[in-house]
């Protein structure tokens, strides 16, 4: 009868425990399901380019927040008004390179945060027969409990500029804006470069985003 009865408890221990990491399991796929569904939150949609990246840069903690850029990017570091300021070399026959620069101004610096996107649009010009109604796309999502806003512009990009100099148009480029809400004011992410060096670089900053924390 002991005998039975210790097979009993240690079946039911079992049972239990089996639920538990089911329920477990269920919460934490329900949880990357809920993070895949707010990251691509509004019309915001990056092509998949079959380039691989590694989240295992130099941490950056700026703003109340710490961020890990992609191993495979060219980390200049920060520099003037950058912050940190990120390079990956062209893919696929396109000579530019992609780029990343973060911005932080301060706690409640960099003005509003819709004006920023509307400049970062306002340096792009539409493609030949694109479509206007596709001309930006935007989105927002949520990382660690902080509202993340992004931008896609597709067109021709107005490069330098005010205090660079004289504007140089680049045909067909991308440019993908992000404005995180840190704890300690907004962080200003902008990303430009030839379409398909910056649509994969794109990806990975998408992924460095989501796995910002907080300090």
């Amino acid at each position: 009868m002991k005998t039975i009865f210790k097979l009993l408890v240690v079946t039911s221990l079992m049972a239990m425990l089996i639920v538990s990491c089911g329920k477990k399991a269920d919460e934490s796929s329900a949880k990357s399901e809920s993070t895949a569904a707010t990251a691509v939150a509004g019309d915001f949609n990056l092509e998949s380019s079959g380039v691989a990246f590694t989240l295992g840069g130099t941490a950056v903690e700026l703003a109340g927040v710490k961020f890990v850029p992609a191993s495979e990017w060219t980390d200049f570091g920060a520099s003037g008004m950058r912050n940190a300021s990120y390079a990956f070399s062209g893919i696929e026959g396109e000579a530019d390179s992609a780029t990343v620069t973060a911005f932080y101004f301060g706690e409640g610096g960099g003005g509003a945060i819709q004006a920023n996107l509307d400049r970062w649009v306002g340096q792009m010009e539409l493609a030949e027969g694109a479509d206007p109604h596709t001309f930006v796309q935007k989105g927002e999502m949520t990382v660690d409990g902080m509202k993340v806003h992004l931008i896609q512009v597709k067109g021709a990009y107005n490069a330098g500029g005010m205090m660079s100099g004289a504007s140089v148009k680049k045909e067909n480029y991308t440019m993908v804006g992000a404005v995180l809400e840190a704890p300690l004011g907004n962080i200003f992410f902008k990303l430009t470069g030839p379409a398909k060096t910056a649509n994969a670089m794109a990806e990975a900053m998408i992924g460095m985003l989501e796995g910002t924390t907080k300090l």
